[in-house]
């Protein structure tokens, strides 16, 4: 059965799966953001939130650039 709703975020979730919001602060900027929904985000070493932006400016993830 398919929820009907108004809200686009609502939409939007139930075609990503992401429902639930998982706030996190980042451990190197300290920028909070949702862990589900930022793309890159990640927990550093396993247990270090890290937001998408620091990912990739600190070059984290980068497997499709490797050879």
């Amino acid at each position: 059965m398919v929820k009907e709703s108004n809200n686009s975020n609502d939409t939007k979730d139930m075609i990503d799966g992401n429902s639930e919001k998982k706030m996190e602060i980042c451990y190197t900027c300290g920028k909070e953001f949702d862990m589900n929904n930022d793309e890159g985000a990640h927990y550093h070493y396993g247990e270090f939130p890290m937001c998408g932006y620091c990912s990739n400016f600190y070059g984290f993830y980068k497997e499709d650039l490797e050879v």
